[in-house]
């Protein structure tokens, strides 16, 4: 008969090895049930590996432009808000020149109601979503329209005042306005006054927007014009109606040169009501086109999380079920460790 030496340290080192590896399943299976995905994906998938990389790359670049849609979406909001404003104003002031006479008697309010329709008018075009002035264009970063009281006016009273022989610092309130025929009156309308209105005097005195409108990609295959600017003809349409009524001293001219003017700001606003209409139309368009664009890129991002789901995805059930057996066989060792570290020989003698 032959017997064989066997230590304390043999048996428990045994034992002990197997807590290592039990504590790693038991904490994979815990990553498991809470992530619902292999704890190793890679281990996990093998070669099939480079087919998840590629749904999940296709997944962060639709989800990308749904986010970048947000910002649009906001953006387009924000100027059709604006535009409201705009609309309303330039309506009101329509109205207004359509229920006043002819005459002087309604030329102070008139008066009054051109300069604050101007004053909001250019609060609104720098209307600003706290990143970009949204009437900009391309160039967002740049207040778009200069204050009306500065550079604006300096330049219609220098116009004014060279054309008619009036007191250079103050022609709204020069008596010799009262002589200016209506003949006169409709010849610097058209010229003098008119090209303050448009390129390069614009440019110049009034805005510092590009005429160039954002394009934003709205989705894989599609891209779209996101915003408008103060450069378009409406926005200097309404600015020439309010300065030709506000700031020309109709309170001071005959009732025929008078009837010149007004006719004149009631076709320049009205086409400009027109322009801004047409323009929020387009925006509608686009506001639509990035909801739909929304619509079928979440379809995607699903789709693509179902794919995933597929091949990453593990059995909550299955999961739990092993997390317990594994909980078990652990807490056996443990047990099983802790007696046999109990165990000597010096317990015998």
């Amino acid at each position: 008969m032959m017997s064989s030496y066997i230590s304390t340290l043999s048996w428990t080192s045994a034992a002990l090895n197997t807590l290592p590896k039990l504590q790693s399943e038991v904490s994979k299976a815990n990553t498991e049930i809470a992530t619902g995905r292999h704890a190793d994906v890679g281990l996990t998938l093998g070669i099939t590996t480079g087919r998840s990389v590629d749904l999940h790359t296709k997944e962060t670049a639709v989800q990308s432009l749904i986010d970048a849609n947000a910002l649009t979406t906001n953006q387009l909001s924000l100027t059709q808000n604006a535009l409201t404003d705009i609309a309303n104003t330039a309506n009101g002031f329509l109205q207004s020149l359509m229920s006043v006479p002819d005459t002087s008697g309604g030329a102070a309010s008139l008066e009054a109601q051109g300069r604050t329709s101007m004053n909001g008018l250019t609060a609104t075009l720098n209307t600003s979503d706290g990143k970009r002035f949204i009437f900009a264009g391309v160039n967002s970063a740049v207040r778009p329209v200069a204050d009306y009281s500065a550079a604006p006016k300096a330049a219609l009273n220098a116009a004014f005042a060279a054309k008619f022989g009036l007191d250079p610092t103050d022609p709204q309130n020069d008596s010799q306005i009262a002589n200016i025929t209506p003949a006169a009156m409709s010849s610097f309308l058209d010229t003098e006054f008119a090209n303050m209105f448009k390129d390069p005097a614009w440019g110049t005195s009034w805005s510092s927007a590009s005429n160039e409108n954002l394009v934003s990609r709205i989705s894989q295959n599609e891209r779209a014009t996101v915003s408008t600017n103060a450069n378009t003809k409406p926005m200097r349409e309404l600015a020439m109606a309010y300065a030709m009524v506000g700031d020309l001293g109709i309170g001071k001219m005959s009732a025929s040169t008078l009837q010149v003017v007004l006719d004149k700001a009631r076709t320049v606003v009205g086409s400009a009501v027109s322009g801004v209409t047409d323009t929020q139309a387009a925006l509608g368009v686009t506001q639509q086109r990035v909801a739909s664009s929304n619509d079928s890129m979440a379809q995607v991002v699903a789709a693509t999380q179902a794919q995933i789901s597929a091949l990453e995805g593990v059995d909550p059930a299955e999961a739990k079920t092993r997390m317990d057996t594994l909980t078990t066989q652990l807490q056996m060792s443990y047990a099983t460790t802790a007696k046999l570290m109990q165990l000597s020989i010096l317990n015998y003698v």
